[in-house]
């Protein structure tokens, strides 16, 4: 699966990206010290799992550590990136 960078929290850690342009978003904390930006094209098999996960960052061609917090619709990603 491949997801797009879409919100982007420095303050708190939290990204937002859209799951294949399904209006879909996982919600999740970087616990890595390289950045994402807006734009960012990511891939895991399974963007649904919660909790510790490793992505790619295909635009940057690294891996992430991440902790995955949610997968939502668009009106709750504000909401759970900048609480």
């Amino acid at each position: 699966m491949k997801a797009i960078v879409k919100v982007v929290n420095p303050n708190r850690g939290m990204y937002a990206a859209e799951i294949d342009g399904r209006g879909e978003y996982v919600i999740f904390e970087l616990l890595d010290s390289i950045e994402l930006e807006i734009g960012d094209l990511i891939s895991h098999p399974d963007f649904y799992s919660m909790g510790g996960e490793t992505f790619m960052n295909l635009t940057q061609q690294c891996q992430i550590n991440v902790f995955v917090q949610n997968v939502c619709g668009p009106s709750l990603v504000k909401p759970q990136c900048f609480l």
